[in-house]
């Protein structure tokens, strides 16, 4: 890879994990009090993750959450470098995009052993889960790198003047 989709590649990295930081801030300042509704499916509600995806594996020991910090360095670690490998720009901004969200994370439970969550989505009066812009920034990367493999994936070659009956016309 040359220098300038790895300088894109990185600066996408910092950026979602900046915004991340900076959105989970505002909602550690603005949301203490409660609930803010947005939408009938979707409000702010300050929570504070101690395990990975849906709260599960919760680290409750200072030895949990050192074991969480080191599967998520090394798990956005190996994204990173999947990024910077990357050969379409597709794949490098949906990597970029898994990696700062991962970032985000990384750095948010690195603080305080927790990672802040703020939107609390709940159609129909279901409480489904409470998610970050990391989250947000992550399903969007995977969503990216199926559309990318999906409009990149070459099928078997079939020339033209075989795919009739499978012989040359003439």
């Amino acid at each position: 890879m040359n220098a300038r989709p790895a300088v894109i590649v990185l600066g996408l990295i910092a950026l979602a994990a900046a915004v991340d930081l900076g959105t989970k801030l505002l909602a550690s300042v603005h949301l203490a009090d409660g609930v803010e509704p947005l939408f009938p499916f979707l409000s702010l509600s300050l929570a504070f993750n101690r395990g990975v995806s849906f709260s599960m594996f919760s680290a409750g020991t200072e030895t949990g959450v050192t074991i969480l910090l080191i599967v998520q360095a090394l798990a956005t670690t190996i994204v990173t470098w999947f990024a910077l490998r990357a050969r379409t720009p597709g794949e490098r901004t949906g990597y970029g995009l898994i990696a700062g969200g991962a970032l985000g994370n990384l750095i948010d439970r690195a603080a305080d052993g927790a990672v802040t969550d703020f939107l609390d989505l709940h159609p129909m009066a279901w409480r489904l889960f409470t998610f970050n812009v990391a989250d947000v920034f992550i399903s969007a990367g995977v969503v990216l790198l199926v559309i990318d493999a999906l409009l990149n994936s070459r099928g078997p070659a079939v020339r033209p003047e075989t795919a009739v009956h499978g012989r040359r016309p003439g």
